[in-house]
């Protein structure tokens, strides 16, 4: 198979025209033009004929091509000389050593797919692992690599052009062919077996119990914790799966919690709440779910980033707080959002066609909100196609999302100067591909690339209060073994708004509309996060606070609004397992690829006549920011099986040029964290965690007044009612953290941690500034 590429050329650039005649105004970007197609493409099956001599070079050209794929998978070894070079009698030889490996990998088949998992009838899930320290990347089996369904489709080609030598040589011929048959069946037998847990009626139950124990202490004059603030939250979720009828799946969670704390009263009430409900039905055909559910589209328009992590390091102590809040709020399972309503998906597959792989359909819609008397009801619908080529190395996605209020549902009248009677409407739509090259051995080159326009109208009767902005993001990725080299190009216009891919779920900030800040879920170590949902109603768009110490150039991860550049990244994988991984990220300083914000931070004014520059500077930004990182996994490189043994180093530089003539704004972050198991005979199934970071400003950036503790909190906005809540900030400012931790697994199902945290603030440009926190978490879980 022959196939070419032409590769997307994108060249973007946005400007806008504030009309002051207009009283009020209508944002629209120019529309950018974006050169990118597509694919040619000559594909050939195999002409069955005999080939040459033996130790001649002459034979079909597929057998050659077939061979340069098995080469590519691993299954032979390369050759020394170029395979259109081979005699006929090596490229015997390495078709006898493929069908060996086939052999092997034949008797290690995959697991049963997890959709199965849990059904009654099916095998019970495992226990979750514990978050005792950061989760290895999977390796790849370097020995035996898994065969492809293309690589089994090779070797079984293979074996009948060369079937006479390979009997010569003492194969066993019929049980190769079983092998190959077992292999290429794999996939069916799997959805097979899924289809037959499905029939098997009956019920499941299942149980996971979590504790959160937290004392926090602050001091000093500007502390934010009280001298003793304890707080807790028990609960323990009850699940049941059941099959009443074939193909239709029930599938239930209940959570029983009670919270315990200086901030609750006695006595104490527990609480129940409905946790999940879902009814699906599966068949031959399509799949169809009524409750909730799990959902990503593109990371354009509803992608989940979870709490976001800034840094290549992450310790351990940090880590399982994050894990923690983002279980709790069902925020767990990045890129998937969970949502409520309906889900219809369908796919169609050509396991045997040389060009078409797959079809995919998926479309889904429900509530957000319901209508009361004086305030509509809202809604979100969404929808996906996909088709893909050539083994699945080449797709191309259509999505559309669409979030209203329904004017119809209230008996609100409509008032043009009063916003309480607007109905809103979000519309996003975005196109995008994505392409896999294998190229020779272990190497691949593959990209993708993003289109997305999105339309917001702040009142549905009045076409001047429409905000319509586009953006794109398109990645190189380079994979050469162990080495990997990614490029990402990122344009968002600043006025380009998708509720579920832009609203950042963790805010050091309280009081944000969206996010839980209430006692009884309260957790001080995070201030405030996300209600479970992420799209929570059809109100203006809002983003949450961010702490510009922390991250000032993608506080919003890769979807972030106003800007435009590019960020490479390097990263390696390397010695047995990847014991050894360097990592680096820069952006270039490159005019044109230098990661830079579209236009100053305007946005408009409560009448909508005209924009201010919110945080008061005029000029764009300009950002130089690199970051090296290098993990040292020492169970690995001396095969310490069960153990943990693991040291980690980061280095952050951020650079924010703010023009103007104001001093660049720097941050140097540095982290260095450990993780080890005890080695004492009877204490070795314990694992200890320790980490140091240190976080150091000069110079100084607008933030929000008298928000964050120092003053250091930042919020995107393209539309406020009284701009001009910032203002300039010194913030020559160092934060350092210690943290320490400790894993302790009581046995298969029980396990128990405890980290501990200690912040120290110093903030040069106010020297009587003094915070310091301490904060002790400790966390029990079990599954039955």
């Amino acid at each position: 198979m022959v196939f070419g590429i032409v590769f997307p050329v994108l060249a973007v650039r946005r400007t806008f025209d504030f009309d002051e005649r207009e009283s009020t105004l209508k944002m629209k970007s120019n529309l950018f033009k974006i050169l990118f197609l597509s694919i040619v493409t000559l594909a050939d099956s195999p002409a069955w004929a005999d080939h040459g001599a033996l130790m001649s070079t002459i034979r079909d050209n597929w057998i050659d091509m077939s061979v340069n794929d098995l080469v590519s998978e691993g299954l032979v070894p390369k050759p020394s000389k170029p395979v259109n070079e081979l005699t006929n009698l090596e490229v015997a030889q390495l078709t006898a050593r493929a069908a060996d490996m086939v052999v092997a990998q034949a008797d290690i088949l995959p697991p049963p797919m997890t959709d199965s998992v849990g059904l009654p009838g099916a095998p019970l899930p495992e226990p979750q692992a514990p978050l005792g320290m950061l989760p290895a990347p999977l390796a790849q089996p370097s020995a035996m690599p898994f065969p492809s369904a293309n690589a089994v489709q090779n070797v079984s080609q293979l074996i009948k052009e060369f079937k006479k030598e390979l009997k010569a040589a003492g194969k066993d011929l019929p049980q190769i062919e079983d092998r190959i048959y077992a292999l290429e069946h794999n996939n069916d037998s799997l959805a097979q077996q899924q289809q037959e847990d499905l029939q098997r009626t009956g019920t499941t139950g299942y149980g996971f119990s979590r504790g959160y124990f937290n004392e926090y202490r602050g001091f000093g004059a500007n502390a934010i914790y009280p001298s003793a603030d304890y707080n807790a939250v028990i609960f323990m979720d009850m699940g049941l799966k059941s099959i009443p009828v074939p193909n239709v799946l029930f599938n239930t969670t209940l959570r029983f919690y009670r919270t315990v704390g200086d901030y609750y009263a006695d006595p104490i009430t527990p609480q129940l709440n409905l946790r999940w409900i879902s009814l699906s039905d599966f068949n031959e055909y399509f799949t169809l779910t009524a409750g909730d559910f799990y959902a990503h589209y593109t990371p354009l328009t509803l992608w989940n980033y979870d709490v976001p992590v800034y840094t290549f390091i992450e310790p351990t102590s940090f880590y399982r707080t994050r894990k923690d809040l983002e279980d709790f709020v069902d925020a767990d399972h990045e890129p998937d959002w969970r949502l409520r309503g309906f889900q219809l998906s369908t796919k169609v597959a050509w396991p045997n066609d040389d060009v078409l792989s797959f079809f995919k359909f998926q479309t889904m819609g429900g509530p957000l909100k319901q209508a009361t008397q004086y305030r509509f009801g809202d809604y979100f619908a969404g929808s996906q196609t996909s088709i893909s080529f050539f083994g699945n190395n080449l797709e191309f996605i259509g999505t559309g999302l669409l979030i209203w209020d329904d004017p119809n549902s209230a008996s609100t009248p409509y008032n043009p100067n009063i916003n309480l009677t607007w109905a809103h409407q979000y519309q996003i739509g975005s196109l995008s591909s994505r392409l896999n090259i294998p190229l020779a051995g272990d190497i691949n080159l593959g990209g993708n690339v993003e289109w997305a326009g999105s339309d917001y109208q702040d009142d549905i009767y009045n076409p001047q209060k429409q905000f319509q902005d586009t953006a794109v993001m398109a990645t190189g990725v380079l994979n050469i073994s162990g080495f990997h080299m990614s490029a990402k190009y990122i344009n968002v216009g600043s006025f380009y708004y998708s509720p579920g891919a832009q609203t950042n779920q963790y805010t050091p900030g309280n009081g944000s509309g969206i996010y839980l800040t209430s006692n009884e879920f309260l957790d001080d170590g995070l201030d405030g996060y996300l209600n479970n949902y992420p799209i929570q109603n059809t109100n203006e768009p809002s983003f949450a606070p961010y702490d510009r110490m922390e991250e000032n150039m993608l506080p919003y991860g890769d979807a972030t609004p106003n800007r435009e550049g590019m960020v490479a990244n390097i990263s390696a994988d390397i010695g047995d397992g990847g014991w050894l991984k360097p990592q680096f990220q820069f952006v270039p300083n490159v005019p044109g690829l230098q990661m830079q914000e579209i236009q100053p931070n305007y946005v408009l004014n409560g009448s909508g006549a005209g924009v201010t520059a919110v945080d008061g500077n005029v000029i764009p930004r300009t950002f130089n920011d690199y970051e090296g990182a290098l993990t040292i996994n020492f169970a690995k490189a001396f095969g310490l099986k069960g153990k943990t043994y693991q040291v980690s180093l980061d280095y952050k530089d951020q650079v924010t040029n703010l023009g103007g003539g104001l001093s660049p704004y720097l941050v140097d972050t540095f982290i260095a964290s450990t993780d080890f198991t005890v080695p004492v005979s009877g204490f070795d199934s314990i694992v200890l965690s320790a980490a140091y970071e240190e976080a150091f400003a000069t110079g100084g950036e607008y933030t929000l007044t008298g928000q964050g503790s120092p003053n250091s909190l930042a919020a995107y906005e393209f539309y406020l009612s009284t701009p001009g809540q910032y203002s300039y900030t010194p913030l020559n400012v160092t934060k350092i953290t210690w943290a320490f931790g400790l894993m302790y697994p009581f046995s298969k199902t029980i396990d128990f941690r405890c980290d501990y945290f200690y912040n120290y603030y110093t903030w040069v440009d106010v020297p009587s500034f003094d915070r310091v926190d301490e904060i002790v978490r400790f966390t029990y879980e079990a599954h039955f």
